[in-house]
């Protein structure tokens, strides 16, 4: 038995199947069933019920995936605490597009700066995805849009809130924010990403019917094709827009707001690098303007 076949394990219990457990770890679903009959063969039980499509825990499995959870946590605050600078160490880290574009940057070279040791890795997705990514342990910590409930098991913190805007170019149609969406092409953001369920949501809320033309998952293609001319569309508030660039009015009054933060297991094995990040996340928030929530 290894380590890489433990989490692999739990990639499939943690994504319900072999196929999507692949899909995430990018691995071909034999190799996965490979992995699976060979850490059975190790531990002498029967982890799957094969005769189910797709296959399902036995109870031995569900047994065991209690204690490789364990032993992973072990292992990895282990792994960590033999390093021989207590600020080293690595940390996975997930983000929304929006999020990378906004108080990510300056957060992250500032713990570069403060932690020379600490390897960082970043990877970018939409918040359902690094959800399943974290259950699946393939990263340690999410910023994310939040949810009232967050994942089993997961905690969230929020960091900053920001408000939804209508953003045009100075020229756009409309003397408010209800013409300014009605009255010109409509550059959608992803209804798959959080913040554009979030959209959807107030476009409804506000009875406002728009002409979409055009539907992208990151904020700076909104920013460029709102820039082109090629429509309107509704963001995050962020500080750093160029109000002489664009025109910016807040979608209604109040406008609504989504809360950016971290979502991570508050018990593992990485928590100091968390929490460190969460300050410096905080502080780039507090100086851009943003809405920073006390701490609770």
């Amino acid at each position: 038995m290894d380590v890489k076949s433990l989490y692999t394990f739990i990639a499939v219990v943690d994504h319900g199947s072999f196929a999507q457990a692949a899909e995430a770890l990018d691995l071909s679903a034999s190799a996965i069933s490979v992995q699976m009959r060979g850490l059975e063969e190790d531990m002498d039980l029967r982890l799957f019920d094969r005769s189910r499509r797709p296959p399902v825990l036995t109870p031995e499995g569900r047994d065991f995936a209690a204690r490789a959870r364990e032993m992973l946590a072990t292992w990895e605050e282990l792994s960590d605490r033999l390093r021989r600078d207590s600020n080293a160490g690595k940390l996975r880290l997930g983000a929304v597009h929006t999020a990378v574009s906004t108080i990510l940057p300056p957060a992250l070279k500032r713990m570069r700066e403060s932690h020379p040791g600490l390897e960082m890795r970043l990877t970018t997705g939409l918040a359902h995805d690094l959800d399943a990514s974290l259950r699946a342990g393939l990263i340690d910590v999410a910023l994310t849009t939040g949810v009232a409930d967050p994942p089993n098991g997961l905690a969230f913190r929020p960091i900053c809130e920001q408000r939804l805007v209508v953003l045009a170019q100075a020229g756009a149609q409309g003397t408010d924010f209800r013409e300014i969406l009605q009255n010109n092409p409509y550059v959608r953001f992803s209804r798959h990403a959080r913040v554009g369920e979030m959209v959807e949501r107030a476009l409804r809320a506000n009875d406002i019917q728009v002409q979409s033309t055009m539907e992208v998952d990151t904020q700076d293609g909104v920013l460029a094709l709102v820039a082109a001319g090629l429509g309107v569309s509704v963001v995050p508030e962020n500080p750093g827009l160029d109000r002489a660039r664009f025109r910016v009015e807040p979608l209604g009054e109040p406008a609504p707001s989504r809360v950016l933060g971290l979502t991570y297991d508050p018990d593992s094995p990485r928590r100091r690098f968390c929490d460190l990040l969460e300050r410096e996340l905080r502080a780039e928030a507090e100086a851009a303007g943003l809405n920073v929530p006390p701490l609770a």
